[in-house]
């Protein structure tokens, strides 16, 4: 699959959750003709060995298939999700970027309402509602990803449960939610840092360090 660099802007603290595929072996198998399945994992196939544009193209037709045979399966759903995350990540207009963006959210909400339990497609959803600055959003939806799969990680790109603290770290510290005196409390930005860094909370708290600090730590994490 084409790299895909995560994208951060600063200041409104916005990143894009794609990264690069790791998966091979497409199976050839489904085509047109297949069960919503066999198409859906055909479909994925494609979409993991993919290394250039016209690629998604067929796997997009192909989870298109699926659904016309199920158009409410879920797992079709969540891949074009993915996919139009992974086109507004290579997007350089900004208006096309954005309406990539709100039909990967359309096909996420899609792909949630017909399983709730897909937390692959709750972590999709997570990492496009932070790109559109909808930090309530993304806060609910990695939240939803990380209670279904505490140790999620996905089987089509290079992104697992840390990149879902991650999201919730960008999301917290957006809404000024930056620490919290129980430590028991997980909902603002510090104590998801903490998680992927432990000691970092004392660390911040002992040497006065200001939400810039924070950033540059979100920052490091994301490994930019």
């Amino acid at each position: 699959m084409t790299d895909m660099n995560r994208l951060l802007r600063l200041g409104l603290v916005t990143c894009l959750f794609i990264a690069i595929a790791n998966c091979g072996g497409g199976t050839g198998t489904g085509g047109t003709f297949g069960s919503a399945e066999n198409l859906t994992f055909e479909a994925w196939e494609v979409y993991r060995t993919a290394t250039q544009p016209g690629d998604f193209t067929r796997a997009e037709a192909l989870f298109g298939n699926a659904l016309s045979l199920n158009p409410s399966f879920s797992e079709a759903h969540n891949g074009l999700g993915w996919i139009n995350f992974q086109r507004a990540g290579q997007e350089q207009d900004t208006q096309e970027q954005e309406r990539l963006l709100k039909n990967a959210q359309t096909n996420f909400l899609r792909a949630t309402n017909s399983n709730l339990q897909n937390a692959d497609a709750w972590a999709g959803l997570a990492g496009v509602e932070l790109a559109l600055d909808n930090y309530g959003s993304a806060i609910n939806a990695a939240n939803q990803a990380l209670q279904i799969a505490p140790r999620y990680f996905s089987t089509h790109d290079n992104l697992d449960f840390r990149d879902l603290h991650l999201v919730l770290a960008h999301s917290y510290l957006s809404t000024g939610t930056v620490f919290s005196e129980d430590t028991n409390d997980k909902a603002n930005a510090l104590a998801q840092v903490d998680l992927l860094d432990p000691g970092y909370r004392d660390q911040y708290l002992d040497n006065n360090l200001e939400e810039g600090d924070l950033l540059i730590k979100i920052e490091e994490l994301q490994g930019l």
